[in-house]
């Protein structure tokens, strides 16, 4: 590791936690949808998908999106699909239930299908998504647990996979802390902000993770430090 890139913390999230009051959750999930919204979450998806659904044209996609926590990522992409022309079908996935009724109340007018299921075991047949995304989950596992993780989601994938998450480094680490106060509305954020860009993975062992799972895949710096998994 450089100066510029600490060592890999894993870590628990609160936001992650049962426990963690409504009110609480709500806040930080408000916070993560900002973080979406402004840097890039959705938009680093919508650009990476649809040249390729333009490509391959088709004219209807069926989206899976795994770790949807409000469904805030899963809500714009499918504005954004349909605005295009697609005939967009897009599912919500989570292991929190809470979280998907907050994105419910959070965005009343922007129904959308959701279940809560584990990542791990996804209650689908396989292929059975064209396409699946995700955004700030990879680095919740282990290496190990990213293996199982992924070929759970090729599984299901009949065309690709997006996962975006954070690359760990000394400079959003420092934002976090020292922005975070201004920009997030929850004190949860900040600390599971730390934690989640401590605990995330540099390009280098993203690669080292995919290796181990089957070939095509492959890891993409995004700005600002960002990391895009994808196949194809």
């Amino acid at each position: 590791m450089s100066l510029f890139v600490p060592r890999r913390r894993p870590s628990r999230e609160a936001l992650d936690e049962g426990a963690l009051p409504s009110d609480e959750m709500r806040r930080s999930l408000q916070d993560l949808a900002l973080v979406n919204r402004s840097w890039g979450g959705s938009r680093t998806l919508e650009r990476y998908l649809l040249p390729r659904l333009r490509e391959a044209a088709a004219k209807s996609v069926r989206l899976l999106d795994v770790g949807a926590g409000s469904g805030d990522v899963s809500r714009r992409l499918a504005r954004v699909l349909r605005k295009s022309g697609f005939d967009a079908s897009v599912v919500a996935v989570d292991i929190q239930w809470r979280h998907l009724a907050a994105g419910r109340v959070m965005f009343p007018r922007q129904p959308l299908p959701c279940a809560a299921a584990d990542a791990f075991r996804l209650p689908f047949a396989p292929r059975s998504f064209d396409w699946i995304v995700s955004t700030l989950l990879f680095h919740h596992f282990s290496p190990e647990q990213n293996v199982s993780f992924l070929r759970e989601l090729d599984r299901v994938a009949r065309q690709g996979l997006a996962l975006l998450d954070l690359r760990r480094h000394l400079v959003p680490l420092l934002f976090v802390r020292l922005a975070g106060a201004f920009v997030f509305e929850s004190p949860v954020s900040i600390r599971d902000g730390v934690a989640s860009v401590g605990q995330s993975y540099t390009p280098a062992e993203a690669r080292a993770i995919l290796r181990e799972v089957a070939p095509g895949f492959r890891v993409e710096r995004v700005f600002p430090f960002r990391l895009l998994i994808c196949r194809p």
